[in-house]
């Protein structure tokens, strides 16, 4: 992967950015505990394969719409089903995505240190999600939902709030595939 110099500096930002949305949105403290082998379990807590989970404060779906697009409800029509699933999954799901910053993080540096980085494939398979998801964040911004969402989009005036990420959203995409050409997808 080839970046300019300002081509890091905007992918370090989005990346900063979409760190700084994940850790925003951050589980209630109903969060499961990270260590329950001191023996103490709190009350109206349950241990489940050695973890403490709280049974109150149940970690709630996101109220921003970007977060949520990233990290939606697993069962639209079942809100206790929901819930339940979230409760489970949230922290670990959260975790795999900051993985995925830090991969691509440590690739920037690299680029910007020679500008040029070659990925393995663990390494591709980092930068296509966290470009993706990137990409879903600034849709959910501009409110583009549906593949022809963009067309008004198209004709911003320079002056309108919106004609930069909009840019941005583009140059992703594009970084996006051509990143998939590389892999041979």
């Amino acid at each position: 992967m080839n970046l300019r110099d300002d081509e890091v500096l905007v992918l370090t930002h989005l990346v900063d950015e979409l760190d700084e949305l994940l850790a925003g949105g951050g589980p209630a403290d109903g969060a499961p505990a990270a260590d329950a082998s001191a023996g103490d379990v709190p009350a109206g807590a349950e241990v489940i394969a050695g973890l403490t989970w709280p049974e109150a404060d149940p970690i709630t779906a996101p109220t921003d719409p970007a977060l949520f697009r990233l990290l939606p409800d697993a069962y639209r029509d079942d809100p206790e089903a929901a819930a339940e699933f979230r409760r489970y999954t949230d922290a670990t799901l959260r975790e795999g995505m900051r993985a995925d910053l830090d991969a691509v993080r440590a690739g920037l540096g690299v680029v910007g240190s020679s500008g040029h980085l070659t990925l393995d494939d663990e390494q591709a398979q980092a930068w296509l999600r966290v470009l993706n998801r990137v990409r879903l964040v600034l849709a959910t911004r501009l409110g583009i939902e549906k593949a022809d969402d963009h067309e008004e989009l198209d004709l911003l005036a320079e002056d309108d709030p919106r004609a930069t990420p909009y840019l941005v959203f583009g140059w992703v995409g594009y970084l996006l595939s051509d990143l998939l050409r590389a892999l041979g997808h």
